[in-house]
């Protein structure tokens, strides 16, 4: 009779052990723990910089204002069909293109992280001193006081009787500047300056060439 009650115990044991095991391993299973409240999760950061191009430039309030906004401003001429077309809205044009190096260089998506303002002449300087965009490429009028220079990012035409096309950019920002500069060489020295003219001015049979931004 003792040894009956004995075995009852072990037995009524082993099942409760065997119970646990099926039902401990379920609530540690990815399908059925509560899902990460929405404040705990990690917050996904838009702007990416590059390895390649570091983005971390101390004394650049512009830089800080892009990196904040996760987007950068372009101003594109209105006026030049040459260098930037738009249509139905889309931009188009070796102007793009440049505009969308600077915005990799930055850190920023290059297609996504770009917005272009079709300016016309007389309200470039305004733009840009007003900060209604962060960059306006070319024709900007050397002279102007309101805005400082970059560049040129490019000679169009013949040697000798070129075109110098520069960036305008926010006044005593220095850091800005040499920034953008850098960005621009490095274009250059990668080739991308080269492809970014043969996909555009090249195919339209306009003369250009790179300038000689250093290193």
């Amino acid at each position: 009779m003792g040894s009956r009650v004995v075995a009852v115990v072990v037995s009524a044991g082993m099942l409760l052990v065997a119970c646990g095991q099926v039902g401990g391993p379920e609530k540690q299973t990815p399908e059925n723990s509560a899902p990460t409240p929405v404040s705990a999760r990690p917050e996904v950061t838009r702007v990416a910089p590059s390895s390649a191009d570091p983005v971390e430039v101390r004394g650049s309030p512009t830089i800080a204002g892009i990196r904040k906004r996760g987007t950068l401003l372009v101003g594109l001429r209105s006026d030049v069909p040459k260098l930037v077309q738009r249509d139905s809205g889309e931009y188009t044009g070796f102007d793009v293109q440049v505009a969308r190096i600077l915005a990799g260089g930055l850190g920023l998506d290059p297609e996504t992280q770009v917005a272009f303002r079709w300016l016309p002449p007389t309200l470039r300087v305004e733009a840009v001193a007003g900060g209604s965009v962060d960059i306006q490429l070319g024709g900007v009028d050397p002279g102007a006081s309101r805005v400082a220079r970059v560049g040129p990012y490019a000679l169009t035409g013949p040697r000798g009787a070129a075109t110098a096309h520069f960036l305008a950019v926010p006044p005593r920002d220095a850091a800005l500047r040499e920034e953008l500069r850098r960005i621009l060489a490095r274009a250059v020295a990668e080739g991308r300056w080269r492809r970014a003219y043969e996909s555009t001015l090249g195919e339209a049979g306009v003369p250009a060439r790179p300038p000689d931004l250093g290193p």
